[in-house]
């Protein structure tokens, strides 16, 4: 191995190995090979076979009020080939598409990238989780959580989630449950759900609120509970490769489909090493991924798990829209992790948590940030700013006295680190 290409923006960057002294230790989930299929073909199957559930056309008849969830434009999904197979199953049935915005702001209509024809005949809701108009609330989970949900994936008689699976950095997994929760509740119900992220017996974040766990996890616990009040009919769910093309789907029960889903993309993405390295290098994959820094944050967390405490992390994330949000670089007044969570358990916010979730990792370990983001900004983060991926390399160098042997993560919004031991 001579050198190798990591994602930065629309613009890689070139890893010489010769520039590290040595050989490097290769952390890449390659997914199926293969063209990529069809998708035709892919939901024809999955929709002919589905896990845990009677085929979706014998879950409503003619006249009956249905409600489909697509996700929005901030996701990278077939949305079109989804409803197209959908509505054809549900002949008859009297339509509504919710846009599952979750905490977004509401997106363009022409940016989902659906034909007008799939949705004549159609109510289109563009959910809005700070609007208490159409909600409706139907109970509270066991850990105090207030469900409300917008009433079209309450009230409908056939209610059909869709979306895509991927690694989440404390909910386990995306895709399935969270079409409804965060993807179709009331704001508060979102911050709940996502509070669970802290212990209830002490300081700290739960262990098991962490990427690819779901057993265990109070996060997804929470939500699970939460969607059940509801009781979707029907899921179906995309997989998709770090380049995002499509390697597989699911389709059937809500919650059986998705953990199917769930242990199918962990076949393939799941990467098992040696140890937690002292150097690890990752991008977070280019362009969008590292559209700004809290989209950026997943893969930071993916990495993390394969640093070791006290070691150096680079992260090449060029963040061209800066930090995604008004509200998350102010929370950075704290510059102590524990100030920050003791804030948060009072007034808990979303981004408030990832800007936890950061400043944690950038205690336990040096960040070293390749991005555009401005020099201060990214002190304030605590982290360590360097213009380029060399200027990186330099500054861990001085960190650590020496360039160990280092882990290279090429897209580490995907890849799920699973250290031994």
């Amino acid at each position: 191995m001579i050198a190798l290409d990591l994602p930065y923006g629309r613009t890689p960057y070139r890893l010489r190995v010769d520039a590290l002294g040595g050989p490097v230790i290769l952390a890449e989930a390659r997914g199926p090979g293969g063209p990529a299929p069809a998708v035709a073909p892919l939901l024809e199957r999955a929709l002919g076979a589905p896990v845990g559930s009677p085929p979706l056309e014998g879950l409503a008849r003619a006249g009956d009020r249905g409600t489909v969830v697509i996700s929005d434009a901030s996701r990278a999904e077939p949305r079109a080939e989804l409803l197209a197979a959908v509505r054809a199953r549900l002949a008859g049935v009297r339509l509504t598409v919710a846009v599952a915005t979750g905490t977004h702001r509401p997106c363009r209509v022409d940016a989902l990238g659906i034909p007008t024809r799939l949705l004549e005949d159609a109510e289109l809701v563009m959910h809005d989780g700070h609007d208490d108009a159409g909600l409706v609330t139907i109970g509270t989970t066991t850990r105090g959580t207030p469900v409300r949900l917008h009433r079209c994936a309450v009230e409908a008689d056939v209610v059909v989630a869709t979306g895509a699976i991927r690694p989440h950095y404390f909910a386990g997994f995306g895709g399935g449950r969270k079409a409804l929760v965060p993807g179709c509740a009331g704001r508060e119900t979102a911050h709940q759900t996502h509070f669970r992220i802290f212990r209830t017996d002490g300081p700290g974040k739960h262990p098991m609120a962490r990427p690819g766990i779901l057993a265990g996890n109070p996060v997804h616990e929470d939500i699970i509970e939460a969607v059940s009040m509801a009781s979707p009919s029907f899921l179906v769910n995309t997989l998709l490769t770090p380049g995002k093309r499509l390697f597989d789907l699911v389709a059937g029960h809500w919650q059986k489909a998705h953990e199917e889903g769930c242990a199918r993309y962990a076949k393939h993405f799941r990467v098992r090493i040696a140890k937690r390295y002292p150097l690890v290098i990752a991008s977070a994959g280019g362009f969008p991924k590292d559209i700004n820094l809290i989209q950026s944050h997943k893969a930071l967390d993916n990495a993390f798990l394969a640093t070791e405490p006290g070691g150096v992390l680079i992260l090449l994330a060029e963040c061209p829209d800066g930090f995604g949000s008004p509200h998350f670089f102010p929370w950075f007044r704290h510059k102590d992790p524990d100030a920050l969570e003791r804030e948060l358990r009072v007034n808990y916010q979303i981004y408030g948590q990832t800007a936890h979730a950061v400043l944690t990792k950038t205690r336990a370990c040096r960040v070293i940030l390749v991005s555009s983001l401005p020099p201060e900004d990214v002190e304030t983060m605590g982290m360590t700013p360097a213009p380029t991926l060399p200027d990186a390399i330099r500054a861990a160098k001085r960190f650590l006295g020496e360039l160990p042997v280092p882990l290279v993560i090429p897209d580490a919004g995907y890849v799920l680190p699973d250290p031994a031991g």
